[in-house]
C-alpha cells in the first residue's frame, strides 16, 4: 500500500521510476507521522511558475562498472500554452546517457533494470521510518512478509538455482511424455501406456491451471493493493463518509424513538385533564371512605345482633360470655324493627366502593409530573434529532457527489477483490492437491512399467530417471544452499546486530525460515517483544548482512535512519555504516545526526555533506558544505 509521500521520497521516485523504489508500495504498516500527497504541479519550482515556466527536470549522476551515467528525468506539461493544474497536465519522461552517448529507450531500461533490478531496490533505496515492515517476517500470515522473504532470496542469488531446478522439472515432464509414447506402441504396456498419458495430459491441464491461478492471483493481489491505495489516500473522506452513515442510522433510531414517545404522550394526555380536578377528587375519596368506614361498622354491628337474636345459646363475641334471655329478647326486638337496614346499608356500601374505585383510578392517571417527564424525554429527543441532521448538513457540505460515489464504488471493488482472492487461493490448493494425486499414479504406473519395460521404452526410461535424478539433485540444493544462505545471513546480521545494540544482555540474533530475526538473549532464550527502536536495529542489521552475502553489491540510500532511535544507537550505526555497503547516503536532519558529531565518528570515510539552504520561501538550494573532511 502506498502511503502519502515526503518531497524527499517523491524525489527519489521521481528520479529512479516508479518501479524501482518499492518498498512503500508494498509496506502494510502504517507511519508514525501522517503524510499528504504532494502532487507535480506543487513540486516544481513555485518562482518560476510564477512566472509562467511549468516543469522541472532532475539529473543523477553515477559510476557503475567503470562507465559513467547520467540520469536525466523530466516533468513537462503534455499541451505547450495551457496552465497545467493537476499531474494529469505533466508527462513523465526519462533518458540515459552512457560515456555522453544517450542510450534508446530499451537499451536505457535495461540498463537500469541491470544496475539496480526492481526486484531488489527495497535493500538500496528505503525509508528508515518503514524498516519495521521487516518486522512481518516474523509472521506467516501476512502478505507482505513473503514477498520480503522473496525478494532477500533473490538479491542472494538463489533463483539461479531454483530456475535450474524448474528447468530440470520441466525435462521431467517431458520425459514422462515420451514414456508414456513410447509405451502406448507396444502391446504390453499400451494399456499402461494409454494411462500414463492421460495423466500426463491431465497433469499439463492442472499445471495450466496452476501457473492461471497464481497469475490471477497476484493480479489480484496487485489490485488489492492499488484499492488500498487508493482508499487510504482518500482516509479522511472515507473517515467522513462513515461518520455521516453513522449519524444517519442514529437519527434513524432517534426518530424511532420519539415515534414511540409521541405515543406515550398521546395515551398520558386523554386523562389529563383529570389532574386539574385532583384536589376536588382527593377530597371527595377522603368523604368517602370516610363514610365507607362508617357503613362498615354499622354493618357489622347489624350482623353481630342478628346471629345473637337467633341463636338459643348466644355469646358475645367479644367477651365470651352468654347473653340472658332479657337481653336477647330486647335484641328481637330491636332487629325486628330495623330487619331491611343491612340491605339497604350494603347497597350503599357496594355503590359507595364503586365511586372510590372509580376516584382512585382517576387519581392514578391525573400524574402531570410523569406526563412532565415525558414530554422533557421528546424535547430532549427532537433536540439529538435537530443536532444530528445539522452535523450530516455539514458532512454533506465537505463530501461531493462524484468523490462520494467514487470511494463507495472502491469500498465494491475492495469487497470484491477479497472475495475473487479467497476463491483463487481455495481453487490453488485443489489445483495443487489434484497436482499431487496426479503425480502418485503417474509414479504408480512408471514402477509398473519399469517391470514390463523393454526395447526403446527402456532408453526413455533412463532418460527419465536420469532427469528425475537431477531434478532431485537440484531440489536438494536448493534447499542446502538456501539453509546456507540463512545460516550467513544470521552470523552476518548477529555480528552487526552486536555491533549497533546498547543492550550488554542481547547475545545475537536467530533466522527463521523466512528470514525473520529474533533477538536472542545471552542465556539462549528469544527475546518476544521488542521496542520500534530495537526493530529499527534489527533491520538495519539485516540490510547490513544481505548486502554482505549478496552477489550484487550497491550503494544504500536511506531516508530518516534515526527516527525511532536514541543517541548511544545513532552513534554506534554512524560508526558501522560504512561497513554496510561500500557507500552510504544518509537523509537526515540536522538534530538527528549533528554534521560535527558525523565528522568525528566517520574521519576519513566521510566523503562529502550536502544541505538544503533557504533563499526564500519558494526557493531553497541543494549546496555541498565547504567544512573539509578529516
Amino acid at each position: 500500500m502506498t502511503y502519502s509521500e515526503t518531497a524527499e521520497r517523491r524525489f527519489c521516485r521521481f528520479l529512479f521510476g516508479d518501479h524501482l523504489v518499492t518498498t512503500d508500495v508494498e509496506s502494510v504498516h502504517q507511519p508514525p507521522v501522517e503524510r499528504r500527497d504532494v502532487s507535480w504541479h506543487d513540486t516544481e519550482n513555485w518562482e518560476a511558475r510564477a512566472d509562467g515556466v511549468f516543469g522541472f527536470e532532475v539529473r543523477l549522476e553515477l559510476t557503475y562498472a567503470g562507465a559513467d551515467y547520467r540520469l536525466t528525468r523530466t516533468c513537462r506539461p503534455k499541451v505547450r500554452g495551457i496552465v497545467p493544474t493537476t499531474d494529469d497536465d505533466y508527462e513523465i519522461d526519462y533518458y540515459l546517457e552512457r560515456g555522453g552517448h544517450i542510450l534508446g529507450p530499451q537499451q536505457a531500461k535495461v540498463e537500469l533494470e541491470r544496475i539496480l533490478p526492481e526486484q531488489i531496490a527495497r535493500f538500496f533505496l528505503f525509508d528508515g521510518e518503514l524498516l519495521q515492515e521487516y518486522e512481518d517476517l516474523l509472521h506467516g500470515d501476512t502478505d507482505i512478509g513473503p514477498k520480503i522473504s522473496a525478494s532477500i532470496e533473490r538479491i542472494l542469488g538463489l533463483p539461479v538455482l531454483t530456475a535450474s531446478r524448474d528447468s530440470l522439472k520441466a525435462a521431467l515432464d517431458r520425459a514422462d511424455a515420451r514414456v508414456a509414447l513410447e509405451a502406448q506402441g507396444d502391446q504390453k504396456t499400451r494399456e499402461l501406456g494409454n494411462q500414463l498419458q492421460s495423466l500426463v495430459e491431465e497433469r499439463d491441464v492442472l499445471t495450466n491451471d496452476l501457473f492461471r491461478q497464481e497469475r490471477d492471483l497476484e493480479t489480484e493481489r496487485a489490485r488489492k493493493v492499488a484499492i488500498e491505495d487508493d482508499m487510504r489516500r482518500r482516509e479522511r473522506l472515507a473517515s467522513l463518509l462513515d461518520k455521516r452513515d453513522r449519524l444517519k442510522d442514529e437519527v434513524k433510531g432517534l426518530d424511532n424513538r420519539a415515534e414511540r414517545q409521541r405515543e406515550l404522550i398521546g395515551k398520558a394526555m386523554g386523562p389529563a385533564w383529570s389532574a386539574l380536578l385532583k384536589p376536588r377528587l382527593l377530597a371527595a375519596a377522603t368523604a368517602l371512605r370516610t363514610r365507607e368506614s362508617e357503613l362498615q361498622i354499622a354493618l357489622t354491628r347489624a350482623h353481630v345482633l342478628h346471629s345473637l337474636a337467633e341463636d338459643h345459646d348466644p355469646s358475645c363475641p367479644t367477651c365470651l360470655q352468654g347473653v340472658s334471655p332479657a337481653a336477647q329478647a330486647k335484641i328481637r326486638e330491636a332487629v325486628s324493627e330495623e330487619r331491611a337496614a343491612p340491605q339497604v346499608m350494603q347497597r350503599e356500601l357496594g355503590s359507595l366502593r364503586r365511586r372510590l374505585d372509580a376516584i382512585d383510578e382517576q387519581l392514578a392517571t391525573a400524574n402531570p409530573e410523569a406526563l412532565v417527564l415525558l414530554w422533557s424525554g421528546f424535547e430532549e429527543i427532537e433536540r439529538d434529532i435537530y443536532a444530528k441532521k445539522a452535523e450530516v448538513e455539514e458532512l454533506d457540505r465537505q463530501i461531493s457527489d462524484g468523490t462520494e460515489d467514487e470511494l463507495r464504488g472502491l469500498r465494491r471493488d475492495y469487497d470484491d477483490v477479497i472475495r475473487q482472492i479467497q476463491i483463487l487461493e481455495d481453487g490453488l490448493t485443489e489445483s495443487r492437491s489434484a497436482l499431487l494425486k496426479n503425480e502418485t499414479f503417474r509414479e504408480k504406473l512408471q514402477r509398473q512399467l519399469d517391470k514390463l519395460a523393454g526395447g526403446q521404452l527402456d532408453v526413455e526410461r533412463r532418460r527419465r530417471a536420469l532427469a528425475s535424478d537431477l531434478q532431485d539433485l537440484f531440489k536438494d540444493a536448493v534447499s542446502v544452499y538456501r539453509e546456507q544462505l540463512r545460516r550467513r545471513v544470521e552470523a552476518d546480521a548477529s555480528r552487526y546486530f552486536l555491533q549497533l545494540t546498547t543492550e550488554p544482555d542481547y547475545g545475537g540474533l536467530r533466522i527463521n525460515d523466512g528470514y525473520g530475526l529474533t533477538i536472542v538473549h545471552k542465556d539462549n532464550t528469544d527475546i518476544p517483544v521488542r521496542s520500534a527502536g530495537a526493530e529499527h536495529v534489527v533491520a538495519l542489521s539485516l540490510v547490513a548482512a544481505l548486502q554482505n552475502n549478496a552477489p550484487l553489491r550497491g550503494p544504500i540510500v536511506i531516508d530518516s535512519p534515526f527516527g525511532r532511535l536514541d543517541g548511544g544507537h545513532r552513534a554506534r550505526i554512524v560508526q558501522a555504516l560504512p561497513d554496510m555497503a561500500d557507500q552510504v547516503v544518509l537523509l537526515v536532519y540536522e538534530e538527528e545526526m549533528p554534521p560535527a558529531r558525523a565528522r568525528e565518528a566517520l574521519k576519513g570515510r566521510l566523503r562529502a555533506e550536502w544541505s538544503l539552504e533557504r533563499v526564500t520561501a519558494r526557493h531553497t538550494e541543494l549546496v555541498q558544505r565547504k567544512e573539509p573532511v578529516a
